[in-house]
């Protein structure tokens, strides 16, 4: 079976006449509750496309910046107990603050309290009812049940709050994404990945399973470039992707549209599904070189490449990184964008972002006092608190909560 693995509410848009009008806003009534100038344009087009352009000054002064405040680290590094994670792809929070944990290794969800205590696991690993096999995502319905994708068995089961077995669902199975990219969107459908067009396409259920619609996903506009090694009679072909290629990741929102992020040319986008662009953000900044060390180390990830005969031509590899890694967008509206940092950033303590208001305005940065984990989902923000996946020096998983402080 094969695995592979893949690397918010808007307010209302008002579009201006069809001439396009650049405009320069202050900072105020927004849901960033900051006031004073800002140095970015608004541009409406003659299709009605906001296109909004950031300069590298941020919105914020030092004293408005937000600050994010670790208050619960739920995982134990010498454990026996279910606090202690094989592999984390996937999890959710409910109004109550529980947090529900789908260990990839164990295949079950564990149930914690809003202290942090366990409260119970939910189904397990196997091929009956209520079990699972290669499980890609859990989610949780809008009246608390538990829905838990099952990828090698191409079946959704269903749980209720409590934890017991009610139904399972069928989808097309065969074939395991991780992390997942479907599962309920902020507006409440749940979306499953349909193994067909490159695995850009997705059905879509309501909230009892029932079919809505189906989907296709944003083209990535970046064509990739590859390292090849055909075999000698020509039946097979493996492939390695260049390293520090730019990349497009994307986003559900919850309005309905899509938002994608160029990430070698820090350009956000928001779209309709069916493709219309409704606005675009832009911020300047800084090319980030790659180093000869840097270099050496994707060589030496490529092991498994090379070790099948590959070749690697260290011609193809781009002079600078991407800009940015990867986004996600708050309950606030917020855009959160990873940035890209400096192999020598010597304030490399957690994942550094810049943070953009609903309208597009750069905010400024915010570096978490925690790294996360590359492997799994973006974080989930409900009500000013942020819940993430991390990991200590020696590798031991850990599922963190932290206050957004906001001055």
């Amino acid at each position: 079976m094969p695995t592979i693995t893949m690397s918010p509410t808007r307010k209302p848009l008002h579009p201006t006449p069809a001439t396009a009008v650049a405009l320069l806003l202050t900072a105020c009534g927004s849901g960033s509750d900051t006031v004073g100038p800002w140095s970015g344009t608004i541009d409406t087009l003659p299709s009605g496309e906001i296109v909004v352009h950031n300069t590298a000054d941020p919105l914020w002064t030092p004293e408005e910046a937000w600050q994010v405040v670790e208050d619960l680290r739920i995982g134990q590094a010498m454990s026996e107990g279910p606090d202690l994670f094989g592999s984390i792809w996937s999890f959710d929070v409910d109004a109550w603050g529980r947090i529900f944990i789908l260990d990839d290794q164990a295949q079950e969800v564990r149930v914690f309290d809003s202290e942090g205590a366990f409260v119970r696991t939910v189904g397990r690993k196997g091929e009956g009812p209520g079990e699972f096999t290669q499980a890609g995502s859990v989610d949780l319905s809008r009246n608390g049940e538990i829905w838990v994708m099952g990828l090698g068995q191409g079946r959704v089961s269903i749980f209720d709050t409590a934890g017991t077995f009610l139904r399972q669902e069928r989808t097309d199975g065969g074939f395991v994404v991780k992390p997942y990219p479907g599962g309920f969107d902020p507006m409440g459908r749940y979306n499953v990945l349909i193994p067909t067009g490159g695995m850009r396409t997705m059905a879509r259920f309501d909230q009892s399973y029932n079919p809505i619609d189906t989907i296709s996903l944003p083209e990535d506009p970046v064509e990739g470039e590859f390292f090849e090694n055909v075999s000698e009679d020509g039946s097979s072909t493996v492939r390695a992707g260049v390293p520090f290629q730019e990349y497009m990741t994307w986003r559900f929102s919850p309005t309905g549209t899509v938002w994608t992020l160029l990430t070698g040319r820090y350009q956000l986008t928001e779209m309709t599904i069916d493709g219309k662009v409704l606005r675009t953000i832009t911020k300047d900044h800084q090319p980030i070189p790659v180093t000869d060390e840097e270099r050496d180390q994707a060589v030496d990830r490529l092991e498994w490449f090379t070790s099948q005969g590959g070749q690697i031509d260290r011609s193809k590899f781009p002079g600078s990184k991407p800009s940015t890694v990867s986004f996600f967008i708050d309950d606030d509206r917020n855009t959160w964008v990873e940035r890209q940092v400096p192999a020598d950033d010597e304030d490399d303590v957690g994942r550094l972002f810049d943070l953009f208001d609903d309208e597009g305005r750069y905010l400024g940065m915010l570096r978490l006092p925690f790294d996360l984990h590359y492997s799994i989902p973006a974080p989930i923000v409900r009500d000013g608190v942020l819940y993430g996946a991390t990991y200590d020096e020696i590798g031991v998983l850990y599922v963190v909560r932290a206050s957004i402080v906001k001055p």
